[in-house]
């Protein structure tokens, strides 16, 4: 299954089909993963982030259980990671040793009682969804509030919000699809791509998991293809250049291509 996977992703990412390494294996539990454009790869595991190197090694670790269960985390900036508390109604930066940079955001003391999700783009500007009144909020670097856009759509239940390329806004509802909205929150359209599973965007392309394939819709070129299967017990799954990289409910797997093979 994993030789099989690693082949399918070679041809994916347009490289020449070599022999698989064996999988790397983090021994993590964890209940979200991400992975920044160094590759680095990050779980989070309730109150705790750990900060993995491309090969699996540890680096560091954060961990406030004052905030109790970080709800999300944007590493798109490694030197500026966000942490999101949802329950909490905190926001926290760190630094790419995961440090804390600066004071924690308090939602709450700024009225937003209602938060649910939360990103940051590389403009240092702080992007809220407010699932209680369905309006997405858009504040400055100081963390005042710049602009507020209120949205009607019917049952609306995201689960992801994204920042992509400063330009564009991503929400990701598992029932509805992936709605765009452009920088100003204006929106722009829904792809009806369904998937239980968190997408993930990479230029100009959905990666997504349905019916346990691994799927990429080019949003752009509306082209679609299916590459491979993945494992039923797999929650997560993030692609980066020659890497796939898949969360179970025990482990991380990391599978890459083996750059001695010829």
């Amino acid at each position: 299954m994993l030789i099989l996977l690693m082949t399918l992703l070679l041809c994916m990412m347009g490289a020449k089909a070599q022999q698989p390494s064996t999988p790397v294996v983090i021994e993590q539990i964890a209940q979200s993963i991400a992975v920044d454009p160094q590759g680095n790869i990050y779980a989070v595991n309730d109150a705790t982030l750990y900060k993995y190197a491309p090969d699996g090694t540890l680096l560091y670790t954060y961990n406030d259980n004052l905030l109790g269960h970080i709800s999300s985390i944007d590493v798109d900036n490694p030197l500026k990671i966000m942490l999101f508390y949802h329950d909490a109604g905190f926001i926290v930066f760190l630094n790419d040793k995961l440090s804390a940079i600066g004071d924690k955001v308090d939602l709450f003391s700024k009225g937003l009682t209602t938060i649910g999700l939360a990103t940051y783009s590389t403009k240092n500007e702080l992007i809220l969804y407010d699932e209680s009144n369905t309006d997405l909020i858009l504040m400055d670097f100081y963390f005042r509030e710049k602009e507020r856009i209120h949205y009607d759509f019917t049952e609306f239940q995201p689960i992801q919000l994204t920042n992509v390329n400063e330009k564009i806004n991503v929400m990701q509802d598992p029932r509805q699809g992936v709605f765009f909205f452009d920088n100003f929150g204006t929106f722009d359209k829904n792809i009806a791509i369904t998937s239980e599973l968190p997408i993930q965007i990479v230029k100009d392309n959905i990666l997504y998991v349905k019916d346990n394939q691994l799927n990429r819709y080019n949003y752009q070129r509306l082209e679609q293809q299916q590459l491979c299967e993945i494992p039923e017990e797999v929650v997560q799954v993030l692609v980066y250049q020659d890497k796939i990289i898949l969360l179970d409910d025990k482990s991380i797997k990391i599978i890459q291509q083996d750059k001695n093979q010829k």
